[in-house]
């Protein structure tokens, strides 16, 4: 069996365990039962959770939400754009520098999109992590495309977190890129 590792935050947490029900066959799939929240808190936890973890034989990660919001109001983002792109870098290279497998296998998930504005900044971030992704020979798992054309349906009533057709979906996606992958 290979090892599949998730990490990232809520919505991550949401489709974990339908991903492993579809993987279950290849792969036994696991994740901190902790939120990663933003990407600087995903990459600190790596040295606290990955040695609590199989090695794996392949990482699926996410962070962004977190890192766009302007939580304090003060007219910028949580992670500005620069250090979002220095720190996921720092995430890739981290998990395989923690593993030991230099060309450990690497997918990295875009963010969903929620239900308020027009998404600017979600594209914008969501394009780091296609920069992030190339340059660091890693696969994006375009899990934005999958939620954007039906948010109504895929988007809870707290217009962020998915409901039961989004991480029906999400989960879809996430289990299809990993096989690929692993086959």
């Amino acid at each position: 069996m290979k090892q599949v590792m998730l990490l990232g935050d809520s919505i991550r947490m949401q489709y974990q365990k339908a991903v492993g029900e579809k993987l279950a066959d290849l792969a036994e799939v696991c994740g901190p039962e902790e939120n990663g929240r933003w990407s600087g808190y995903t990459l600190n936890s790596l040295r606290f959770w990955l040695p609590k973890m199989p090695v794996p034989d392949l990482v699926h990660w996410n962070c962004g939400l977190w890192d766009m919001g302007d939580d304090y109001q003060e007219g910028r983002h949580f992670y500005p754009p620069d250090l979002y792109e220095e720190t996921c870098h720092r995430i890739c290279r981290i998990l395989r520098k923690m593993t030991d497998r230099p060309e450990l296998q690497i997918v990295i998930a875009t963010t969903t999109p929620t239900m308020q504005g027009d998404h600017a900044d979600i594209l914008m971030y969501n394009d780091i992590l296609k920069k992030v992704a190339s340059e660091e020979h890693a696969v994006i798992n375009d899990l934005y495309s999958v939620v954007a054309p039906c948010k109504q349906q895929m988007i809870g009533e707290d217009h962020v977190h998915l409901t039961e057709a989004g991480i029906a979906a999400t989960a879809e996606k996430t289990a299809a890129v990993i096989r690929q992958l692993l086959i």
